[in-house]
């Protein structure tokens, strides 16, 4: 029994002390690894920045040769285009030169006094162009200055004209309405229509003369005023040539269909206008 007792604490003493040297142990494996791995750590970094340094080295050294032999090429560039541009320069004196010897330009003084010659020549040319070229631009502008003059005339003939037309028609005075007609026809003198209403004026104040070679002058102007050929009638029936009087109001009412309306109303042709020829004539 007591035997028992002292073995209990032998054993518990010897697990303590195994497991106390197992620590220590395991203690000392640790302290002997961890420096053994750091080392290697900080070499394999050490090696890497090398391998960079080295590499950046290499790139600077690559990248340099390129741009000096770039710089050479673009000198060597450079120097072969002033080399070829001088000589083309030399040969095109050279050509120049021949031309003048085969043209007969043996001297300086030669070719000065050609050159001066073509340039007053080609001066002369220009400005004998420039002249003419003034000169048509001159009398363009002459041609437009007269129409836009002869327009602005026109303008002032036609308000003047139609204003006398307007007073012609308000006036009651034949004499005075015959004045204003005078003054369209100065105006005017082509205006056949003036004429034909100043044949009608001229009527009333039995005239009959004067109206037919009033409506001739009128009819001369314009074969197709229909009033005119009226106004003519009018003065053969009161001279009483009635055929010649019949004859022009069948082309008055040819002409103009309008004037139709006004033969029941118009005395001049109270002689003429039971007869038969008459009555043909307005059907």
């Amino acid at each position: 029994m007591n035997h028992k007792c002292l073995r209990v604490p032998v054993l518990v003493a010897t697990l303590l002390f195994a497991t106390a040297a197992q620590a220590t142990e395991t203690q000392q494996s640790e302290t002997i690894e961890k420096p053994l791995f750091t080392p290697l750590i900080e070499r394999y970094i050490l090696d890497e920045l090398k391998s960079v340094r080295t590499d950046q080295q290499q790139l600077r050294n690559d990248t340099e040769k390129r741009i000096s032999r770039a710089e050479v090429e673009q000198t060597d560039r450079a120097a072969r285009y002033v080399t070829d541009t001088i000589g083309n320069i030399f040969y095109l004196i050279a050509a120049a030169t021949s031309l003048l010897i085969f043209a007969g330009w043996n001297s300086l003084r030669d070719i000065r006094k050609k050159t001066e010659d073509m340039i007053e020549i080609r001066v002369e040319q220009i400005t004998k162009k420039y002249n003419e070229e003034l000169e048509l631009l001159q009398k363009r502008l002459g041609e437009q200055s007269k129409k836009i003059l002869d327009n602005q005339n026109r303008i002032y003939t036609t308000q003047f004209s139609h204003s006398l037309w307007m007073r012609a028609n308000l006036e009651t005075n034949l004499q005075s309405k015959i004045e204003i007609y005078d003054e369209i026809l100065k105006l005017n003198p082509d205006d056949s229509e003036a004429y034909a209403y100043k044949a009608d004026a001229v009527l009333d104040l039995d005239q009959y003369e004067w109206a037919l070679n009033l409506s001739d002058k009128a009819i001369e102007i314009d074969q197709d005023y229909g009033y005119a050929y009226w106004q003519r009638a009018c003065a053969h029936a009161k001279l009483g040539s009635k055929i010649e009087a019949i004859s022009d109001l069948k082309t008055a009412l040819h002409k103009n269909q309008n004037l139709r309306e006004d033969i029941e109303h118009e005395p001049s042709f109270e002689h003429i206008k039971d007869s038969k020829e008459f009555k043909e004539a307005i059907l």
